[in-house]
């Protein structure tokens, strides 16, 4: 019998041409049959440099072929019949590599597997790289919605918190999403201690960031910020009056915006 290490001698023209071979014989496709049919042809899209080795034991070459993938370049079909492999040795990076091809295929025929691997990570989604966050929103923001729910209700705030002081994108939708909680929750006092607990928080992994927490809000929420700011540091300058004049026209062109706006930051309501 070859040994595993001599499968470096066959080419991807030849491996093709033999999975097509099998797959056109009149064989008695049992469930041991398609699975060593799918590995074969998980073999084909694999980097040029990937060589099996027979010393390493069979999870390692099975993670080692994980990683190995372009995911890109296999179609849809052997897509979902993939995870069945990722679940016998994929790691969070794997997965993530896997979730991003996915989403960058955008194809309807993938949600339901997209959807079942989202579930599948729990808490782990929170520590993918932003960019596939920023792509779930963008491609299936439903699933992004899922996961602020699921933190919420689990109170992993402070992973969810880590996500959004770093993107714009991710810190707009979630602030969206808690806008229209706070909303049907009636402006609950405990559902505003948290957000005043959310935004504090995002501004601080924002300073230790060098970032500047009012370029993660929107741009027609930005002016607003900057004159709170200077107002803050110099009341001559910009009135509390001119302040809530701007924030009163914010609310007549952005009414969401504006009660996000006041419910981030209280202080903006200066009644007359």
């Amino acid at each position: 019998m070859m040994e595993i290490s001599n499968l470096k001698k066959i080419s991807k023209d030849r491996l093709a041409t033999f999975l097509e071979h099998l797959e056109n014989k009149n064989l008695d496709k049992d469930e041991i049959f398609g699975k060593c049919l799918m590995i074969l042809k998980t073999f084909l899209y694999t980097s040029s440099n990937f060589i099996p080795n027979s010393t390493l034991s069979t999870q390692s070459n099975i993670q080692k072929l994980l990683y190995s993938i372009n995911f890109d370049a296999i179609d849809d079909d052997h897509m979902i019949k993939l995870k069945s492999i990722l679940d016998q040795g994929a790691d969070l990076d794997i997965y993530a590599r896997y979730i991003e091809s996915i989403l960058n295929k955008n194809n309807k025929s993938l949600n339901s597997i997209l959807l079942t691997v989202w579930t599948q990570l729990g808490s782990n989604v929170l520590q993918l790289p932003i960019i596939i966050h920023e792509k779930a929103i963008q491609v299936n923001p439903l699933i992004f919605e899922k996961t602020i729910l699921s933190a919420l209700s689990l109170w992993e705030i402070n992973n969810l918190i880590d996500v959004c002081s770093k993107s714009p994108l991710v810190f707009q939708t979630c602030s969206s999403i808690f806008n229209e909680l706070l909303i049907k929750l009636n402006f609950s006092n405990k559902f505003m201690e948290f957000l005043n607990y959310f935004v504090g928080t995002v501004s601080t992994r924002c300073k230790n960031n060098d970032i500047d927490i009012v370029n993660i809000y929107p741009n027609k929420c930005r002016s607003i910020l900057t004159l709170r700011d200077i107002k803050n540091k110099s009341s001559t300058l910009v009135t509390k009056h001119h302040l809530n004049d701007e924030v009163k026209k914010l609310a007549l062109a952005y009414p969401k915006e504006s009660i996000c706006l006041l419910s981030h930051f209280p202080d903006l309501f200066i009644p007359y």
